[in-house]
């Protein structure tokens, strides 16, 4: 059983341990896998036992498991596969929801984050084929990628991606998504428009022409956000 190995190949792997001690380390099957065999069981064509013992032994990455899978005591397989068959396909809808909040959560991590920019510039990637890529080679993507997506007309990205420090990610974690500081950003907006030379002085009252002014920051403050969020 080499684990670097299944990690390598890009396979998740897992383990259930019964109450006897006995443990069993598995991988999950594919998604042409898993429909393969869900229809075979719905239609009943095969008789179960065989459906199981194939998932067994495709999945389980423990030789020593399978060599010995006759002599395994009753419900052990029948356990195993049907754990697998849950977490490798959609078996159970009532998980679909939650599932799909794991896997959004799973998205905006950094590492999807990149792999997303650089296949929206360069459509003919695969995601698996930039995973394999080494760091110095993704960053030139990545860099190459930004460059496409900032000409494009109108830009997919306003500014260069950066990744928030600590202090920027707080604030942004302040507002909920999509909430500004008006206040602030009118602020902001006086202190460009000063230096513009379109406004002389900074006034205590908000004015029409200050709230323009906020409603500008708020514009420019959003694309930043939508450009610069990766820390998040």
């Amino acid at each position: 059983m080499n684990l670097l190995e299944e990690a390598g190949k890009g396979h998740r792997t897992f383990s259930i341990t019964f109450p006897s001690g006995e443990r069993i380390p598995f991988r999950l099957l594919s998604w042409s896998d898993f429909t393969k065999y869900w229809q075979l069981s719905q239609k009943a064509t095969v008789p179960n036992d065989i459906v199981e013992d194939a998932i067994f032994r495709k999945c389980c990455i423990d030789q020593i498991c399978i060599d010995n899978i006759h002599e395994m005591r009753a419900g052990i397989i029948t356990t195993v596969v049907g754990l697998i068959m849950q977490m490798s396909g959609p078996i159970d809808l009532s998980r679909f929801n939650t599932d799909m909040d794991i896997a959004r959560s799973m998205v905006d991590t950094l590492d999807s984050q990149i792999l997303m920019i650089i296949c929206r510039a360069f459509p003919a990637y695969k995601p698996e084929e930039i995973g394999n890529m080494p760091w110095n080679d993704v960053l030139v993507r990545l860099a190459q990628a930004e460059r496409i997506l900032m000409r494009k007309v109108p830009p997919e990205l306003t500014e260069p991606i950066r990744i928030l420090n600590p202090e920027e990610q707080k604030e942004s974690k302040q507002l909920g998504p999509g909430e500004l500081d008006v206040n602030q950003l009118i602020k902001d907006g006086r202190k460009d428009a000063a230096q513009m030379g379109l406004r002389q002085g900074a006034q205590d009252d908000i004015t029409d022409a200050d709230r323009e002014i906020g409603r500008e920051a708020a514009i420019r403050h959003k694309r930043r956000a939508m450009a610069r969020r990766f820390g998040g």
